[in-house]
C-alpha cells in the first residue's frame, strides 16, 4: 500500500497511483476522504443507500500550521515565491504562490497527516524542513522535490532551530525526542528522548549554542528547561525538582548569539555549555521567521481560507493584494444545527469556517472569522439566535443569521457577537464539550474542560436577555472530571454528563464517569450517580417520557430522575459501531415521530422511548463524525467535510 491519508484519528490507506489519479481529476479531487473510510464506490451518489444524500463538502478551504510555516522564497529563476504549508483537513500539502501573478503550485507529501507545527527554511540552501507521519522532511523550493531524511518515534516536531553549522534540529511530541538534519554531511540524527515523563511533553521552542549544545522548554504539566550536549548526548535539566510548576519552558537565541532561558518558578538564565547564569533580563531574541525578500519586499498578510495575499513592496506603503487558488478536500465539520428559519447551519475546524446550507435549494455557503485557527464546537438555538461554543478561547458567541455577517476577528466581530471568552475561560472550558439552550428560552449553558493539561471544567450559564453570567467552576462540580454532555428535565433540573479524560498534556485521575443533576432554582450541584466502567458520557436527551437517555462511546443506558436508578443499559456497538462526535459529541436527536435518533460511527439508530428497543435504520457508507439535526423529514450529518442526510419518511420500523 502506498500513502496514508489521515483525518484526525482516522486513517486510510491509498495506493500512491490511486492518489495521483484522484489528484488529476479536478471534478473528483473534492470527492476524496472526509475523515472517515471511504471506498471508491461511497464517491458515487448513486451507489448510497435509497435516501441518503450527499450535499458537499462544507468548506473547501485550507489554512497555514498554527506555527510559522510561511515563508518568503525565490524560485529557480530567483523569482520571488511565496512558501505556505497547507492544512486543508487531512491532506497537508505545499503550495507555492507566485508574488507576482498568483499562479501556485501544490504538491502533496503523500504522507497522511497534520505533522509539523512549524517548518524552517534555509535561505541559504533555499530548502524547507518539516516532519508528516514518523518522517523528518526537506523540500527543494527550486525542483519540489521532496526527501524523506529519516524516521522517529513520536507524532510530528513543534518547532525546529538551526545552529551557526547549519545543522538543522527539531523537538517532537510528545516523545520530547530531538532530531538533527546536517545537510553538510547527509547525516540524520535520532538524539533520543531529553526528558520522560507520564504525560505528553511539548519540546519547544528550540535553540542552539556556539558550543554543540541545543536547549529546549518542556511543558505543560510541568514546566522544565532542558540542555542537550549533540556530541555526546548527555542531558542537563536546569530546574530542581521542587521549582517546577504547571506551564511551558522558554529558550531563545539571542542577538549576542547566546542562549536564554526562564520558565514560571525560574528566572531568566544564559545558557552557554550546558551552563545556567541568571541574568536580570535578555537581549531581544533572534527570529526564524523569513517573510521578506532580499530586495526589502515583504508578505504582509496570508489568508488561505479567503485565497487571498497581501504583500508590500519595498517602496509602497499600501499593501497590494494577490488573489490565488489551491485545492482542498475540505475541513472537518464539528457540529449542525436547525435554524429557526428551517436552514441547517455548521461550523468546522482548522479553520474556523461557518457555513450554512439551504435546504430548498441545495445552496451552501460558509464565511470566517477572521481568520481563527479553533473551531466552534457546538451550535445551540434559543429563539431565532445561534450560540456557539468556541475552542480554545472557551468563547461564547452569539450569531442572528437574519443579520449581516462580519468576518473579523472573534473579539472585534459584531455578528456573530463575542460574549464570554479568554480571561481564564481557557482553564474552565478552553475545549467546550457542550451546550444547552434551557428550556426556559432565555438561558444558554456550556460546559467543557480547560484547554490543556487540567482535569474537571466549569459551566457557564449565560442569561441572553441580560447578559448575566453564572459560574459554576471545577470545585462547584465534580473537581476531576468534565462535563460532557448536558439536557434538562422537564422541571429545569440540569443533568450533566462526564468525562474521565484530562485535557491535552494532561493526566487522568477519575476512572468512572458519572451524572450529577443542577437544581435549576438554586444551579447548584445536587445528587450524582456513578456509571461504572465508563469513561464518558457522550450525549444525553429527554424524550416526551420524562426518562434520561444517555450515550456512552459503546453503550446506551436510561436513567430515571424521579427514582434516581438507572432502568436499562446495553452495549450496541456491535450492531452500529461505536458512538461518533468531535469534541462536543452530539449525536442524539428526536425525529418527528417522537423516537431517539442516534448516530453512530456505521450506522443511524433509533430508539423507541419507554420500550427502548432499537433499530437500525440505514447505513449511509461513508464513516459518521459528527452531527446532528432533523429539518422536516430529513436527518443531516457529517462525513469528515462532506454533509451528508437521509429522508427518515423512508425507514420503516
Amino acid at each position: 500500500m502506498g500513502a496514508d491519508v489521515v483525518i484526525r484519528d482516522e486513517a486510510v490507506k491509498w495506493s500512491d497511483s490511486m492518489l495521483a489519479t484522484i489528484r488529476s481529476m479536478p471534478t473528483l479531487f473534492p470527492l476524496m476522504i472526509c475523515a472517515a473510510v471511504l471506498s471508491i464506490g461511497a464517491l458515487h451518489a448513486q451507489e448510497f443507500p435509497e435516501g441518503v444524500e450527499d450535499h458537499g463538502v462544507a468548506a473547501p478551504v485550507g489554512r497555514p500550521t498554527w506555527g510559522d510555516s510561511t515563508h518568503a522564497v525565490v524560485d529557480a529563476d530567483g523569482g520571488r515565491t511565496v512558501f505556505v504549508k497547507l492544512w486543508t483537513g487531512g491532506d497537508t500539502s505545499y503550495l507555492f504562490i507566485d508574488a507576482e501573478t498568483g499562479e501556485t503550485e501544490q504538491i502533496w507529501p503523500d504522507i497522511g497527516g497534520w505533522g509539523a507545527f512549524s517548518t524552517i527554511y534555509i535561505p541559504e540552501t533555499n530548502k524547507i524542513y518539516d516532519t508528516l507521519g514518523r518522517w523528518m522532511l526537506e523540500i527543494d523550493v527550486e525542483t519540489r522535490e521532496i526527501r524523506r531524511l529519516g524516521e522517529f518515534e513520536g507524532q510530528m516536531a513543534l518547532v525546529f532551530t538551526s545552529d551557526e553549522d547549519g545543522v538543522i534540529y527539531g523537538g517532537i511530541y510528545p516523545t520530547a525526542r530531538i532530531i538533527s538534519w546536517n545537510p553538510a554531511t547527509e547525516e540524520y540524527t535520532d538524539h533520543g528522548p531529553v526528558n520522560e515523563e507520564e504525560w505528553p511533553q511539548y519540546p519547544r521552542p528550540l535553540a542552539a549554542d556556539r558550543h554543540g549544545w541545543v536547549y529546549t522548554g518542556i511543558g505543560q504539566t510541568l514546566s522544565q528547561v532542558i540542555g542537550l550536549n549533540t556530541e555526546t548526548g548527555d542531558t542537563v535539566h536546569f530546574m530542581a525538582e521542587e521549582d517546577r510548576t504547571r506551564g511551558q519552558g522558554n529558550v531563545r537565541l539571542g542577538v549576542d548569539g547566546e542562549v536564554y532561558a526562564n520558565a514560571p518558578g525560574w528566572s531568566w538564565h544564559r545558557l552557554s555549555a550546558g551552563e545556567a547564569t541568571p541574568v536580570e533580563a535578555p537581549p531581544e531574541g533572534v527570529s526564524m521567521r523569513v517573510r521578506q525578500w532580499e530586495d526589502g519586499s515583504r508578505i504582509t498578510r496570508i489568508q488561505p481560507e479567503d485565497r487571498r495575499l497581501e504583500i508590500t513592496e519595498a517602496d509602497a506603503e499600501e499593501a497590494r493584494v494577490v488573489e490565488f487558488d489551491y485545492e482542498s478536500t475540505g475541513v472537518r465539520i464539528y457540529t449542525l444545527v436547525e435554524g429557526a428559519d428551517g436552514i441547517i447551519y455548521g461550523a468546522t475546524g482548522v479553520p474556523l469556517r461557518i457555513f450554512d446550507f439551504n435546504p430548498e435549494t441545495g445552496e451552501m455557503q460558509d464565511r470566517g472569522l477572521g481568520g481563527h485557527g479553533g473551531h466552534v464546537n457546538q451550535w445551540v438555538r434559543q429563539g431565532d439566535l445561534l450560540y456557539g461554543a468556541v475552542y480554545s478561547s472557551g468563547s461564547l458567541i452569539e450569531w442572528d443569521p437574519s443579520a449581516p455577517y462580519d468576518d473579523e476577528f472573534i473579539r472585534r466581530s459584531e455578528n456573530p457577537r463575542h460574549l464570554h471568552g479568554y480571561n481564564g475561560a481557557q482553564d474552565l472550558y478552553g475545549r467546550p464539550h457542550t451546550m444547552l439552550a434551557h428550556p426556559d428560552g432565555r438561558h444558554v449553558l456550556m460546559g467543557g474542560m480547560a484547554a490543556r493539561v487540567l482535569t474537571g471544567g466549569a459551566i457557564l450559564i449565560y442569561d441572553t436577555e441580560t447578559g448575566d453570567e453564572i459560574l459554576l467552576d471545577r470545585d462547584d462540580l465534580v473537581a476531576d472530571q468534565g462535563p460532557y454532555s448536558m439536557a434538562a428535565l422537564p422541571n429545569g433540573d440540569v443533568i450533566v454528563g462526564t468525562t474521565t479524560r484530562a485535557s491535552t498534556g494532561g493526566a487522568p485521575t477519575a476512572t468512572d464517569a458519572m451524572i450529577y443533576r443542577i437544581d435549576w432554582e438554586t444551579k447548584q450541584m445536587t445528587d450524582q450517580w456513578t456509571l461504572e466502567g465508563i469513561a464518558g458520557v457522550r450525549d444525553l436527551i429527554v424524550p416526551e417520557d420524562g426518562l434520561l437517555y444517555g450515550l456512552t462511546n459503546r453503550s446506551f443506558f436510561v436513567f430515571d430522575p424521579e427514582a434516581e436508578e438507572f432502568i436499562h443499559q446495553e452495549v450496541v456497538d456491535e450492531d452500529y459501531g461505536r458512538a461518533t462526535g468531535s469534541q462536543a459529541p452530539r449525536a442524539m436527536e428526536i425525529g418527528p415521530d417522537g423516537a431517539i435518533y442516534v448516530l453512530f460511527r456505521e450506522a443511524i439508530a433509533r430508539i423507541e422511548p419507554g420500550t427502548f428497543e432499537h433499530t437500525e435504520v440505514v447505513r449511509p457508507g461513508p464513516t459518521i463524525t459528527a452531527g446532528v439535526a432533523i429539518s422536516g423529514d430529513r436527518i443531516y450529518f457529517a462525513c469528515g467535510p462532506r454533509l451528508f442526510s437521509y429522508d427518515l419518511s423512508l425507514f420503516e420500523d
